[in-house]
Protein backbone atom coordinates (compact mmCIF):
# COMPACT_ATOMS: atom_id res chain seq x y z
CA UNK A 1 0.00 0.00 0.00
CA UNK A 2 1.20 3.73 -1.23
CA UNK A 3 0.55 6.62 0.92
CA UNK A 4 0.47 9.91 -0.49
CA UNK A 5 0.64 13.18 1.67
CA UNK A 6 -1.56 16.12 0.62
CA UNK A 7 -2.68 19.48 2.36
CA UNK A 8 -5.71 20.91 1.39
CA UNK A 9 -6.21 24.39 2.22
CA UNK A 10 -9.44 25.40 4.50
CA UNK A 11 -10.77 28.74 5.84
CA UNK A 12 -13.60 28.91 8.28
CA UNK A 13 -15.20 30.90 10.76
CA UNK A 14 -16.59 30.17 13.84
CA UNK A 15 -19.74 32.24 15.32
CA UNK A 16 -21.20 32.01 19.22
CA UNK A 17 -24.37 34.05 19.93
CA UNK A 18 -26.92 33.11 22.66
CA UNK A 19 -26.69 29.70 22.77
CA UNK A 20 -25.68 29.09 19.30
CA UNK A 21 -22.31 28.20 17.48
CA UNK A 22 -22.11 28.18 13.90
CA UNK A 23 -19.19 26.68 12.17
CA UNK A 24 -18.79 27.82 8.60
CA UNK A 25 -15.77 25.60 6.76
CA UNK A 26 -15.05 26.85 2.53
CA UNK A 27 -18.56 26.49 1.38
CA UNK A 28 -19.92 24.58 4.01
CA UNK A 29 -22.13 25.67 7.58
CA UNK A 30 -23.48 23.54 10.21
CA UNK A 31 -25.06 25.20 13.53
CA UNK A 32 -25.37 23.56 16.67
CA UNK A 33 -27.51 25.00 19.40
CA UNK A 34 -27.05 24.31 22.75
CA UNK A 35 -29.12 24.99 26.32
CA UNK A 36 -26.22 26.55 29.33
CA UNK A 37 -27.64 25.70 32.89
CA UNK A 38 -28.78 28.28 35.03
CA UNK A 39 -27.30 26.84 38.03
CA UNK A 40 -24.57 24.72 39.55
CA UNK A 41 -25.56 21.65 41.67
CA UNK A 42 -22.01 22.32 43.37
CA UNK A 43 -22.68 25.98 44.79
CA UNK A 44 -25.63 26.85 47.27
CA UNK A 45 -28.31 29.17 46.07
CA UNK A 46 -28.65 32.30 48.50
CA UNK A 47 -31.38 34.81 48.49
CA UNK A 48 -30.25 38.15 46.91
CA UNK A 49 -28.02 40.30 49.55
CA UNK A 50 -28.50 37.04 51.80
CA UNK A 51 -24.94 35.37 53.11
CA UNK A 52 -23.92 32.70 55.54
CA UNK A 53 -23.57 35.03 58.36
CA UNK A 54 -27.33 35.83 57.87
CA UNK A 55 -28.35 32.47 57.38
CA UNK A 56 -26.22 31.46 60.88
CA UNK A 57 -28.32 34.50 62.55
CA UNK A 58 -31.64 33.04 60.91
CA UNK A 59 -31.27 29.54 62.40
CA UNK A 60 -30.03 30.67 65.77
CA UNK A 61 -33.28 32.34 66.06
CA UNK A 62 -35.49 29.78 65.14
CA UNK A 63 -33.42 27.05 67.49
CA UNK A 64 -34.23 29.76 70.43
CA UNK A 65 -37.72 30.31 69.79
CA UNK A 66 -38.44 26.50 69.68
CA UNK A 67 -36.27 25.33 72.64
CA UNK A 68 -36.89 28.69 74.65
CA UNK A 69 -33.37 29.32 76.49
CA UNK A 70 -30.17 30.78 74.42
CA UNK A 71 -27.81 27.70 74.36
CA UNK A 72 -26.76 25.78 71.54
CA UNK A 73 -23.99 23.87 69.56
CA UNK A 74 -22.80 24.91 66.64
CA UNK A 75 -23.56 21.95 65.00
CA UNK A 76 -27.15 22.41 65.60
CA UNK A 77 -26.95 25.53 63.66
CA UNK A 78 -25.39 23.90 60.59
CA UNK A 79 -27.61 20.68 60.34
CA UNK A 80 -30.66 23.43 60.40
CA UNK A 81 -29.05 25.42 58.09
CA UNK A 82 -28.58 22.55 55.65
CA UNK A 83 -32.33 21.86 55.94
CA UNK A 84 -33.07 25.23 54.62
CA UNK A 85 -29.55 25.32 52.19
CA UNK A 86 -28.36 21.46 51.12
CA UNK A 87 -25.18 22.90 49.47
CA UNK A 88 -24.14 24.33 52.60
CA UNK A 89 -20.02 23.21 53.10
CA UNK A 90 -19.50 22.37 57.20
CA UNK A 91 -16.34 24.00 56.97
CA UNK A 92 -17.51 27.05 55.28
CA UNK A 93 -20.64 27.54 57.63
CA UNK A 94 -18.84 27.15 60.85
CA UNK A 95 -16.16 29.50 59.72
CA UNK A 96 -18.58 32.26 59.15
CA UNK A 97 -20.15 31.54 63.13
CA UNK A 98 -16.96 32.01 64.04
CA UNK A 99 -16.46 35.12 62.63
CA UNK A 100 -19.68 36.19 64.04
CA UNK A 101 -18.65 35.33 67.50
CA UNK A 102 -16.48 38.24 68.38
CA UNK A 103 -14.99 36.26 71.76
CA UNK A 104 -14.34 32.89 69.82
CA UNK A 105 -10.83 32.36 70.56
CA UNK A 106 -10.33 31.50 66.42
CA UNK A 107 -12.19 34.78 65.52
CA UNK A 108 -8.73 36.41 65.29
CA UNK A 109 -8.26 33.88 61.88
CA UNK A 110 -11.98 34.88 60.05
CA UNK A 111 -12.67 38.47 59.29
CA UNK A 112 -16.13 40.03 60.27
CA UNK A 113 -17.50 42.71 62.13
CA UNK A 114 -20.64 40.54 63.00
CA UNK A 115 -21.13 40.25 66.83
CA UNK A 116 -24.44 38.11 66.32
CA UNK A 117 -22.99 35.22 69.25
CA UNK A 118 -21.48 35.00 72.47
CA UNK A 119 -18.99 32.08 72.99
CA UNK A 120 -19.82 30.57 76.51
CA UNK A 121 -16.88 28.12 76.18
CA UNK A 122 -16.42 24.13 75.53
CA UNK A 123 -18.81 24.19 72.15
CA UNK A 124 -21.42 26.63 73.36
CA UNK A 125 -22.41 29.80 71.82
CA UNK A 126 -25.60 31.87 72.73
CA UNK A 127 -27.20 34.95 70.94
CA UNK A 128 -26.38 38.33 71.48
CA UNK A 129 -29.75 40.01 73.88
CA UNK A 130 -29.97 42.62 70.76
CA UNK A 131 -30.38 39.43 68.05
CA UNK A 132 -32.62 37.78 70.52
CA UNK A 133 -36.44 37.31 68.71
CA UNK A 134 -39.25 38.52 70.49
CA UNK A 135 -41.20 36.41 73.11
CA UNK A 136 -44.32 36.38 71.80
CA UNK A 137 -43.33 35.15 68.23
CA UNK A 138 -43.73 31.56 67.04
CA UNK A 139 -41.16 29.56 65.64
CA UNK A 140 -41.78 28.22 61.95
CA UNK A 141 -41.04 24.90 61.00
CA UNK A 142 -38.85 24.36 58.61
CA UNK A 143 -40.01 21.76 55.21
CA UNK A 144 -38.09 19.26 55.41
CA UNK A 145 -36.30 18.17 51.68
Amino acid sequence: MQEIPFTIPLSGIVRINNGEITISVNRMETTLNFVVAATNAKRILLNEGETLNDVALTVAKEIYSEKGFNRFHPAELYHRAVRKHPGIKRNSFMSRVVACTPDHPSNKFFGSRKDYFRYGGKGILMLNEQYLPDKNSVAVPLPIR
